[in-house]
């Protein structure tokens, strides 16, 4: 692979082509429930723009 790669992932994780639709369905799904677990604690965190916290939104509460 060539260019810039995320370093915690291996060359076989970046080989999305060749896995299987059933593998692929399985990484997505796997990826999706870990996005959905903070929903509450990155409401108002941007990905994008001037801000990286939405102003109107409390930050959460650091544990």
């Amino acid at each position: 692979m060539n260019g810039p790669r995320d370093e915690f992932l291996s060359e076989e994780d970046l080989d999305l082509r060749n896995l299987t639709e059933a593998e692929l369905i399985a990484w997505w799904t796997t990826w999706l429930h870990l996005a959905q677990a903070s929903n509450d604690l990155d409401a108002g965190a941007y990905s994008h723009g001037v801000f990286t916290w939405d102003p109107s939104v409390p930050r959460p509460a650091a544990s």
